[in-house]
């Protein structure tokens, strides 16, 4: 191919890039983070303890799109902390509901608690996601088992908080449930390589991003709400 039709065609994609880029900034939409900071959004517990997956009604009361990310966290005090697994975009002075997966086995979720972000999932917990399936109970329970797992670093109580609840909610037994756990445990283990004592020193949460991998976020970000990519 000639070099300059190559140089050419990288010429476009760049300047497309940084088109696009300069889009979602200036008003492709926000993030769930920026909303919260600004006060323009309100994002509710929905479901009782030991639904699998919780719902969250997210109210979008600014002028922008929110931009709702797969992998954000969402923390409270009086609920347990939950994951969102799936994308979003809500429009302006509209309200939606999304998808999540518990955080903590040890708390129960109140339903009608008020939430707020806290950074972003670890890659482990963000590949369980991708390969769940959230309208089949019973991956969504494995899954859910497995977030489980690196949040507890292996050990979870069957007899307290969201754990004891799904016992009931399931109509299930304890051992029941222990033994899923177990089964998610060696999927972990398996999945990404780790011994018992790795578990041990697994994050549930990411790592501080540079500055480069947060534009190629935000990039990638507006041609999958723009664009459909």
């Amino acid at each position: 191919m000639n070099i300059r039709l190559i140089l050419l065609i990288m010429v476009v994609v760049v300047f497309a890039a940084g088109c696009g880029a300069m889009s979602f900034i200036s008003g492709g939409g926000i993030t769930l983070e920026q909303a919260y900071d600004t006060k323009q959004v309100e994002i509710i517990q929905n479901t009782a303890a030991g639904t699998i997956p919780h719902n969250v009604t997210i109210k979008n009361n600014g002028t922008k799109p929110l931009v709702v990310d797969k992998g954000t966290l969402l923390k409270s005090k009086e609920s347990q902390d939950l994951v969102i697994i799936e994308d979003k975009k809500i429009n302006p002075n509209n309200n939606d509901t999304v998808q999540a997966y518990c955080i903590e086995p040890d708390q129960k979720a109140v339903p009608g608690t008020t939430l707020n972000p806290s950074g972003t999932a670890s890659s482990q917990i963000k590949q369980i996601i991708d390969s769940s399936n959230p309208s089949d109970l019973q991956n969504a329970t494995q899954s859910q088992m497995q977030i489980w797992i690196i949040v507890s670093k292996g050990d979870v109580d069957v007899y307290t908080g969201e754990a004891m609840a799904v016992v009931q909610n399931q109509k299930t037994k304890y051992y029941q449930l222990q033994e899923k756990l177990d089964i998610a445990k060696k999927n972990v283990m398996s999945r990404f390589n780790l011994t018992s004592e790795g578990i041990q020193n697994i994050s549930f949460t990411a790592e501080s991003d540079n500055s480069a991998n947060t534009w190629i976020s935000d990039f990638r970000q507006w041609f999958k709400n723009n664009l459909g990519i």
